[in-house]
């Protein structure tokens, strides 16, 4: 099978999910990583993209309490926190200097962070600079408001693409499959509810990021059902510019407590597979502070071909555990040029979407 995996892989012929399976279970990473590498030449070319980006968490107040959570808190707790508009914008302008190149906003599901709400923060957002991306919200965010204010989410869209929303992030997908779903996230949307809401943001004209939580309560043969579901949409609409494996952190959560559940995986296996597996969406990214920046850098030679951006301000992998570094443009550039790879800044407008 592997000479055939191989064959299709030189031709840029999609893989089953039997090959992925038995990429999986019975090939070498070494292997794996070859392959992967050698398609990420064939339909990425050698260049390895990152932004400047400054993460806006509004509040960690959730209504929802997601065992796999390690960032929601609730009405009265210490770590609990709730940002005002303006707020926003002061935080924003303190950054202006950073060079930014988008603005990352997510945050917990709760009814002070409304419809209006998020309209005032855009609007202050492109005040101060009318170039900054706004990568804004997962699908659950924009269910939720849709619910809140009784609309179509369409006419969420709508509503923010007029005060300058660009772009979705991938947060949110977890695994897209309903039985490991409703074990690490079970009050959120469906598997099915997701797709369909970045199929709406996709028809719209909104490129969207999706990502893939890997590492606690899956099999490889879930983790294969999610990337032939990403890709079967990618099929259809075209408009995911990113593909993004996210490490399961243990820390501060419910479903970490519970270690002898958990089902590790080799991070360079699922980066390489899911590099082969999904043939149309152009970015795989790593995010070095999910990693670590040695692992990072590593998965460069396993398909990658996105670094994430500076984080700056990100709290959510943060407070499950995950590396708290302060990073700047100039060492992205020199880990990028130590991998052997051509570094590119994304800047501004729609190309913030990958990165």
């Amino acid at each position: 099978m592997l000479k055939e995996i191989i064959r299709k892989t030189e031709n840029r012929e999609r893989l089953s999910f039997e090959e992925g399976l038995y990429l999986f279970k019975e090939v070498p990473i070494k292997e794996v990583g070859q392959l992967a590498d050698r398609y990420r030449q064939l339909i990425a070319g050698d260049t390895v993209y990152y932004a400047t980006t400054l993460f806006i968490h509004p509040t960690n107040l959730c209504e929802l309490s997601c065992p796999m959570c390690s960032y929601y808190a609730k009405p009265g707790w210490k770590n609990a926190w709730f940002m005002t508009p303006l707020q926003v914008e002061e935080k924003v302008r303190a950054h202006l200097k950073d060079q930014l190149t988008e603005i990352h906003i997510v945050g917990g599901l709760w009814r002070d962070c409304d419809l209006t709400y998020y309209e005032e923060i855009f609007t202050r957002i492109k005040s101060l600079d009318p170039n900054l991306h706004i990568k804004a919200m997962t699908p659950v965010e924009y269910d939720f408001l849709a619910k809140l204010h009784n609309i179509p989410i369409e006419e969420v869209f709508l509503r923010l693409i007029k005060v300058g929303l660009g772009s979705l992030p991938g947060g949110g997908a977890e695994v897209l499959v309903e039985k490991i779903r409703k074990q690490v996230a079970p009050q959120k949307i469906s598997s099915d509810e997701y797709l369909e809401i970045h199929q709406l943001a996709h028809r719209l004209g909104l490129p969207s990021n999706i990502t893939m939580l890997f590492g606690h309560v899956e099999e490889y043969e879930d983790l294969l059902v999610h990337m032939i579901r990403v890709r079967e949409l990618q099929d259809k609409t075209g408009g995911f510019q990113t593909f993004v494996p996210l490490k399961y952190h243990d820390e501060n959560n419910a479903l970490g407590k519970r270690k002898g559940r958990l089902k590790t995986k080799d991070i360079y296996k699922v980066y390489a597979i899911s590099r082969l597996m999904i043939d149309n969406v152009p970015n795989l990214k790593v995010l070095w502070n999910y990693t670590g920046i040695e692992t990072a850098k590593e998965l460069l030679k396993y398909g990658v071909n996105d670094l994430s951006s500076t984080a700056l301000g990100e709290k959510i992998i943060t407070m499950a555990g995950g590396v708290q570094l302060q990073m700047n443009i100039e060492t992205l550039d020199v880990i990028i040029r130590q991998a052997g790879r051509i570094p590119h800044h994304v800047h501004s407008g729609f190309i913030c979407a990958l990165a």
